[in-house]
């Protein structure tokens, strides 16, 4: 492994570091939040920040509205906005945010930003499939299509082109994720192991990632619910991605998840950061894991229960050849394995997850830094949460053994990265603004990188993007929680009527139902019948 100018620190050594960590925060005038049960912190970091976010170091916001869909204000970025991972992941969080407190009137005001944001990009969806990362950007659509159909939340105040410019849009990167299949694919002649894996850019060839598979197989997923296909067997095209990457990326032995592999190791695009005999990349980077972890849960979600198709990996062989069960295997042990390294002070999880705050580095690629310990970090943090609390409402995940690890990760969150503003605005900090292997930069994958690389800047002067989507979807999936044990424990005979909170005149949608005996939450779309669209 390669890990030159890396020092673990003392403890006093990390008090001093800490010090001035906090200085800097002070520096910028924000005031800690205190974690609060009662306040919805969802809206507090949508109201404050959807209209100013950045995606890695670009400003970016959406255009907002009040309820009856008057222009507030445009967007902060202006001509930086467009079809993109960071504001696709913003908007699909925030669309879902909509649909779940639909009943509400500031609900509205979400899905008109939503809405005119879809539909000003619309025709920006990749119908190729040079890049995974834009792809995901289409599932907003899915959310937007549902709320606008016939009796849908929305439909009647929604403009006259939006469902079907939702509809247009999932033909489209339904059209993308072929072409990714067709021909950004590794081939069989590359290797028998990893072939049908989806590289995750066309200037990553025969690459796979981790954070990949929320991009491309969990949108293919989502769009199975619309008929949107992209052949005879895209379940199983969709298990194979996961079979694939379990067998390279999965450590049985730390119990976590190396970030990506090459099928070509030696090849120029990967030769900087593969080990040639293992093809795997160096380091368990933590939003890569958060990533894939939440896709499991996406696409457990909606696969049906008779999907057979097994494994061609001889490493695989102990597995279920049922997918969907199969699946739920790979699941339980991510679940475990990162519920082992939640740090048990602040309930937060690291940036690189095999270390704690000792672990620091002061050189990389031939250059000396300041030394720079290992930190908690925010984005990881919130899709961990997100991906613990979802699986616990849909009954993948037992509570018994993991929703004390997820309420305890929210609770710490809003405690570590959430702060107040001077303006009385909401803002996320401690956020990596990006990570990657190879390209320009020859981004070798090294510890030292993670925390070191001109691209791996940690934000604390801004809200990010990606922090700000995987919170939101971390917040709503709290709230259904806290709304639903609040609606047993006064309505035990009518768990769906879910009462409006008067305080702050919320009220999430009235749905509820009870699954393995425990209410939860308006649901998944499960695996009822299909619509076949080619």
């Amino acid at each position: 492994m390669k890990n030159s100018g890396i020092h673990f620190f003392n403890s006093s050594l990390f008090v001093v570091t800490l010090g001035f960590s906090l200085m800097a925060c002070r520096a910028e005038t924000y005031t800690d939040v205190t974690f609060d049960s009662s306040k919805r912190y969802s809206k507090l970091l949508i109201d404050s920040r959807i209209n100013d976010f950045y995606a890695n170091t670009k400003k970016m916001g959406f255009t907002t509205f009040d309820a009856d869909g008057n222009k507030l204000k445009s967007n902060a970025g202006g001509s930086n906005l467009k079809f993109d991972y960071v504001p696709g992941l913003v908007a699909k969080a925030l669309i879902e945010g909509a649909e779940y407190y639909q009943d509400s009137t500031f609900a509205r005001s979400w899905f008109y930003t939503v809405e005119d944001y879809a539909n000003n990009f619309v025709g920006s969806v990749p119908t190729t499939g040079g890049s995974l990362d834009n792809l995901n950007a289409s599932k907003m659509y899915c959310t937007l299509y549902d709320l606008t159909d016939e009796g849908g939340a929305f439909a009647s105040i929604a403009d006259a082109s939006t469902h079907s410019n939702a509809e247009k849009a999932m033909q489209n990167a339904a059209k993308g994720l072929r072409d990714a299949n067709n021909n950004y694919a590794i081939t069989l002649d590359m290797s028998q192991i990893a072939a049908g894996g989806w590289w995750h850019k066309s200037s990553y060839p025969n690459q796979m990632w981790c954070d990949g598979q929320y991009m491309g197989p969990a949108l293919l997923a989502q769009l199975q619910r619309y008929g949107y296909h992209i052949g005879d067997d895209d379940w199983r095209i969709i298990t194979r991605q996961f079979d694939i990457t379990w067998h390279y990326l999965w450590d049985d032995d730390l119990k976590l998840l190396w970030h990506a592999f090459s099928a070509d190791p030696t090849g120029g695009a990967a030769s900087c950061w593969a080990n040639p005999e293992t093809c795997r990349s160096a380091e368990y980077w933590g939003r890569a894991a958060g990533w894939y972890f939440l896709a499991l849960v996406d696409i457990i979600d909606l696969m049906p229960t008779d999907i057979v198709y097994e494994p061609t990996q001889s490493s695989l062989a102990d597995y279920s050849p049922d997918c969907r069960t199969r699946l739920i295997q790979y699941l339980e042990k991510v679940a475990d394995g990162l519920k082992a390294r939640q740090d048990a002070a602040s309930g937060c999880w690291y940036q690189l997850l095999k270390y704690d705050s000792t672990f620091v580095a002061d050189s990389y690629a031939g250059k000396s830094y300041e030394p720079t310990r290992n930190y908690l970090e925010s984005s990881a943090t919130a899709i961990f949460i997100a991906a613990y609390l979802k699986a616990i409402r849909l009954g993948i995940l037992s509570a018994d053994d993991y929703l004390e690890t997820a309420v305890k990760g929210y609770e710490g969150f809003v405690n570590q990265f959430v702060k107040l503003k001077e303006d009385g605005t909401y803002t996320l900090v401690n956020s990596c603004a990006s990570a990657g292997l190879g390209g320009a930069s020859n981004r070798d994958g090294s510890a030292a990188y993670y925390l070191l690389g001109s691209d791996v800047t940690r934000v604390t002067k801004y809200t990010e993007g990606k922090v700000l989507g995987a919170f939101i979807l971390a917040a709503v999936e709290y709230e259904r929680l806290r709304d639903l044990q609040q609606a047993d424990t006064e309505q035990e005979n009518e768990a769906s009527d879910i009462e409006v909170l008067k305080n702050d005149s919320v009220a999430p949608a009235k749905t509820a139902y009870l699954l393995n005996g425990i209410p939860v939450g308006k649901g998944s779309a499960g695996r009822g019948t299909l619509v076949v669209r080619r």
